[in-house]
């Protein structure tokens, strides 16, 4: 067995190992440490908020009534065949443009020209009974000079008129028998085919002139003084096509359950637009004088509207009042605490983050 001498002296030979272990570490750490620190890593400074200003000027402010309707041709008509019959020919399909006249669809005519056949020697018979009983008169034939009493009792006793109305009647429903065009515009709603039996319950099809269109929407009772016949309209689809011009047609003088007015307006098609079409209708009014600023101009601090003013390098907020808005501006005016001139230079940009005396530079 060890003597307890060997022992402390191997726990001292060891202590003084560790320490040297310990010294050797922290030398190391420090020059390491020198090292990793020079002073060319040091924190930058933070970049200064760059913005953009505009002078605050008065202005006329576009004050904007904004309506949605949806786009109905002028001209619009569901075509009826007016006989029974069998389809014989189609000659359009959905899309297909027409002019007014142009053929459509047409019947079988057999029967029809059969029963003007048999019009037509009727009409020869009771020709021949009319003259008869003018010759019975007295008459030596139909160019004479025949009183309107002695003809009006030739052609009764004769059947004359009868015959000439069923003779109409027959060329007209031969007529008939062809389906054109009232006017000019696009074929909609095809569905009936050749060799079917025409359907005399429903359009053969739709035609719709869609050069012109009207417009129905809504308005507020509000805002309904604020529009007249005459007054022009801008037209945007829904679908993302150029918005086009428009005139205001008719102001219906009722005001509905719902509080609300309707309002029609007329426009060209600039092309592109269809009947049924989804539209922003959008009526802008003048107001001159007006303090006019974009509206990212605005924020919001203290759940209060703010603009911020710029004055030698620094930004100061103004708690404002918005008067009115359209698409992209606001008319302001300063709350009833603070102050707001024209000449003032505001910024427009870069404004969300800004406190009251932040430091900032223009772009």
């Amino acid at each position: 067995m060890k003597s307890s001498k060997t022992i402390d002296l191997l726990t001292g030979i060891r202590l003084i190992a560790l320490g040297l272990i310990f010294l050797m570490s922290f030398s190391c750490n420090v020059k390491s440490g020198e090292q990793d620190t020079p002073s060319g890593n040091e924190p930058l400074p933070p970049e200064p908020n760059k913005v953009e200003i505009m002078l605050l000027e008065k202005s006329d402010f576009y004050r904007e009534i904004v309506s949605n309707g949806k786009l109905s041709a002028i001209e619009k008509a569901g075509l009826y065949f007016r006989n029974a019959g069998t389809i014989e020919a189609v000659h359009v399909k959905n899309g297909t443009y027409v002019n007014r006249g142009d053929e459509l669809c047409s019947l079988q005519k057999d029967e029809f020209l059969f029963n003007l056949k048999k019009a037509e020697v009727a009409l020869e018979k009771v020709t021949i009974d009319r003259l008869d009983a003018l010759l019975s008169m007295g008459y030596k034939s139909l160019g004479d000079d025949i009183s309107p009493d002695h003809m009006n009792i030739a052609n009764i006793r004769s059947g004359y008129n009868q015959v000439q109305i069923q003779y109409e009647e027959a060329l007209h429903q031969l007529e008939n028998a062809v389906l054109k065009a009232p006017f000019s515009g696009k074929v909609e709603g095809v569905s009936q085919k050749a060799w079917e039996k025409a359907d005399l319950s429903k359009p053969f099809c739709t035609l719709i002139n869609d050069r012109r269109f009207t417009i129905d929407f809504p308005l507020l009772e509000t805002e309904v003084h604020e529009v007249k016949t005459g007054q022009k309209v801008t037209v945007s689809p829904v679908t993302g096509l150029e918005p086009v011009g428009g005139v205001i047609t008719e102001i219906n003088p009722r005001i509905d359950q719902n509080g609300l007015a309707q309002i029609k307006a007329e426009l060209i098609n600039p092309g592109g637009y269809i009947e049924g079409m989804n539209v922003k209708v959008s009526i802008k009014k003048i107001v001159p004088g007006q303090l006019v600023v974009p509206k990212q101009a605005v924020v919001l601090r203290q759940n209060r509207e703010v603009l911020f003013r710029y004055t030698n390098g620094t930004a100061y907020w103004t708690y404002i009042e918005v008067l009115d808005e359209n698409e992209n501006q606001y008319a302001v005016k300063a709350a009833s605490d603070a102050t707001l001139n024209p000449g003032n230079t505001i910024i427009v940009s870069n404004n969300l983050n800004l406190a009251h005396d932040s430091e900032v530079e223009t772009e």
